[in-house]
């Protein structure tokens, strides 16, 4: 009797997740044109300290959470994930860039596509993303990101795409890769994604969404990227060289 109330609310929570999900225009413009701080691309700016140092060299993430850019904001939150990695950044960024192949690697990723990506002519790419997570029975996020990618910071930040409505109500992310300052032929992985969220959501998916999440994204680059250590940047993500203007003769 009990598996078949579970089944039944489980059932009932997909079906709402359906009528919900057919009701929304993804082509339409979302609410907003952004509500949380965008990072800037680059090194984060953190101290390592000793302990942390300590958790790294035994494959584990350091994660620091963070109050968020408002007080104010109780649907919202920061932190920030590091984690070591025996392979090059070249490697790294193999893996992070290669959004079309998420699904099977990346913890419930039920969908993940680009249907965007160009050359900004300033040295970086942009590369917009449909992603969906199916974080438990009932609770699926669509979401659409706008992703830049600049290679002489060895960087990604993101956004959400505003063109389109997501689940979501706002996103600010930051990859960010260094060598190791220790251990040649290995890197360091610094990892940050800011949500803030439509409406108040059950603690669970609250903990998965702003710490699991985090700590499983670190953890599962660094499997894949020690898998193959010999991944370079897929050409697609190469930015052409920037111009400079000539001078008229």
């Amino acid at each position: 009797m009990m598996k078949f109330i579970l089944y039944s609310i489980t059932l009932a929570f997909a079906l709402q997740q359906f009528w919900v999900e057919a009701k929304i225009d993804r082509d339409a413009a979302h609410p907003h044109r952004g509500l949380m701080k965008p990072y800037n691309p680059g090194p984060f700016g953190m101290a390592i300290e000793n302990d942390d140092e300590d958790i790294l060299k035994k494959g584990n993430p350091v994660m620091k959470q963070l109050p968020p850019d408002d007080p104010a904001d109780t649907l919202g939150g920061k932190a920030i994930c590091v984690q070591d990695v025996e392979a090059p950044k070249s490697a790294i960024w193999n893996q992070i860039l290669d959004m079309d192949s998420y699904v099977g690697k990346v913890n419930k990723v039920k969908d993940c596509k680009n249907y965007e990506v160009k050359d900004n002519g300033d040295g970086t790419m942009q590369v917009k993303t449909k992603m969906v997570l199916g974080v438990m029975p009932g609770y699926s996020y669509t979401n659409f990101y706008d992703h830049r990618f600049n290679k002489e910071k060895d960087s990604v930040t993101w956004s959400l795409d505003y063109e389109k409505t997501s689940d979501f109500s706002d996103v600010a992310g930051h990859w960010h890769v260094e060598d190791h300052p220790s251990r040649p032929g290995c890197s360091r992985v610094f990892y940050a994604c800011d949500l803030k969220f439509k409406n108040a959501l059950p603690k669970p998916i609250m903990s998965f969404l702003q710490k699991t999440a985090l700590k499983q994204a670190t953890a599962w680059v660094k499997k894949e990227s020690e898998l193959y250590p010999d991944a370079s940047v897929p050409d697609q993500f190469v930015a052409a060289p920037v111009q400079e203007p000539q001078l008229a003769l």
